[in-house]
């Protein structure tokens, strides 16, 4: 590596982590996070996005593979300077963690009481990092006394307290509004514009979408596309034309547009993704009900809980065939 070059602030290679009873939430992921870089990691639940944070943390330790935050080797972190190596991490945890009984101020001087630093540098910092929140005039609330976006918003100070290298925010959007989260999103995108890098895991397509970053999307435990980051997207692979769209071609671009005539129907029938055809081979009636919901690209699946399948009428039975054709699908690639 060039002496100029910057190493990655986050390096996964070919990362495994098997629970026992042969669980497996990570299988073989590599990707790298570049310093001063905002990225999401999306993908349904069970994907393995949470353990992600838990190996960064280390809360717990790959069964294979290597974990670099920068030069250190997280996996080799003796216990003793763990505590350091946490606080060059700023983390915003899913239940946000926030001491109830404790002010907002409170919360945030805790998080910098623990590092030993002088009073007067404690309360500068608390006052700057309430300011960047925009929570000055709430300081003195507990935080059952906040709203949801309010809360949010205390934890990403808090998280922000060491100024770490790198902040991870589980789900920060989650439970809130539009508005909240986007000033959520707004506040996290301030942030990385300082020069901090930001990591966030969502299931908010709208927010992902607007945002425009880059997409790192876990299924199974494997990354399956890394959008904006060269990698190319496994439901995007350069596919060869089918014969009949062949045809079409040729009828649009020769001078005689009798040449060939195509049936409406069939050309439509040919413009389906690859996906929906696997689904249609596999149940007509899954094909159906993904075409009516306009679930016609494997992302917009993946990106969607049970849950919220289940709201649309997707059965059990429906997303154990849906599972088996995401697994073929990604198997025939």
């Amino acid at each position: 590596m060039d002496k100029n070059e910057k190493l990655p602030i986050i390096n996964f290679e070919t990362v495994s982590k098997v629970y026992p009873g042969g669980i497996v939430a990570l299988n073989e992921i590599s990707f790298k996070v570049d310093p001063g870089e905002f990225s999401f990691i999306v993908g349904p639940s069970g994907a393995g996005k949470s353990t992600i944070i838990r190996l960064l943390i280390k809360q717990e330790q790959p069964t294979d593979g290597l974990i670099h935050f920068e030069d250190l080797n997280v996996t080799s972190i003796p216990r003793k300077l763990l505590s350091l190596y946490r606080q060059q991490l700023g983390i915003v945890f899913q239940d946000l963690k926030l001491i109830p009984s404790k002010t907002v101020r409170e919360n945030i001087q805790f998080a910098l009481e623990i590092t030993n630093r002088r009073n007067h540098e404690i309360n500068e910092t608390t006052n700057y990092l309430l300011d960047i929140v925009n929570l000055k005039g709430r300081a003195h609330l507990f935080p059952d006394e906040l709203s949801g976006g309010e809360k949010q918003r205390v934890a990403i100070a808090r998280a922000l307290a060491n100024d770490p290298k790198l902040l991870i925010a589980d789900e920060p959007t989650g439970n809130l509004d539009q508005e909240n989260a986007e000033e959520i999103m707004s506040i996290l995108d301030a942030i990385n514009g300082w020069g901090t890098t930001v990591m966030v895991i969502t299931h908010d397509n709208g927010i992902v979408d607007r945002m425009k970053k880059r997409v790192l999307r876990l299924n199974q435990g494997k990354l399956v596309s890394d959008e904006g980051n060269g990698m190319r997207k496994a439901s995007e692979e350069k596919k060869k034309p089918t014969f009949l769209q062949r045809l079409n071609e040729k009828a649009t671009s020769d001078d005689d547009s009798n040449d060939v005539e195509i049936d409406p129907d069939k050309k439509h029938e040919a413009e389906i993704s690859d996906f929906l055809q696997a689904v249609k081979k596999q149940d007509k009636k899954l094909y159906k009900m993904l075409r009516h919901d306009k679930l016609d690209d494997i992302e917009k699946v993946l990106d969607m809980t049970d849950e919220e399948l289940k709201k649309k009428g997707y059965k059990e039975k429906h997303l154990e065939e849906l599972e088996k054709v995401v697994k073929n699908y990604y198997n025939d690639k």
